[in-house]
């Protein structure tokens, strides 16, 4: 495991924000730095490998951690059952301990299996998008932009490594959100 990778705490409150260091304390050897605000936060957005963030700040920043949903952990402040069927990473205040540090646990797995970052889209990644969110298939992608087919199925695993995005639906809703189509 990186020692230099680093768990970023997002809107929590200080008594949960203490009970989230608490709860990684075993299980995590890297940073943890916690941010009382998403503004607070975003000057160091791009040097964190994780992110733990209340809920109502996701959900007025979901653009930012939308790609990033594999490696956020939302905090409900209502009552959610252990096995959610959003997809979602969550914990509820309803969870006991244990529960608690199974989610977190699961976090830090993925994690430690995760390459570090790889950066930001190519600008041939951006083209290969544009076209997924035009609906066009892989032969289609690489006949416009005088690629082999491989090539094209490379740069769709890549964005899908990269965004943690894996249909195409998914791959178009993010490049609407993000502006490039």
């Amino acid at each position: 495991m990186n020692d230099n990778r680093c768990i970023s705490i997002i809107g929590l409150s200080s008594l949960e924000s203490l009970g989230m260091r608490f709860a990684l304390r075993e299980s995590w050897n890297g940073r943890i730095e916690t941010f009382s605000s998403f503004e607070e936060f975003i000057p160091f957005a791009e040097k964190m490998d994780a992110f733990i963030v209340s809920s109502d700040i996701y959900a007025c920043n979901i653009d930012f951690f939308l790609p990033r949903k594999q490696k956020t952990l939302l905090i409900s402040r209502v009552a959610v059952n252990r096995d959610h069927p959003s997809g979602y990473n969550i914990i509820s205040n309803n969870w006991d301990l244990a529960e608690i540090k199974g989610t977190l646990d699961r976090l830090i797995s993925i994690l430690e299996n995760s390459e570090e970052p790889k950066g930001e889209l190519s600008a041939r990644e951006i083209d290969v998008l544009r076209l997924i969110a035009a609906g066009k298939l892989n032969k289609e992608i690489a006949d416009t932009l005088c690629i082999s087919v491989n090539t094209v199925i490379t740069h769709r695993k890549n964005l899908s490594s990269k965004l943690g995005i894996k249909s195409a639906s998914g791959l178009s809703l993010y490049a609407m959100m993000n502006g490039i189509i």
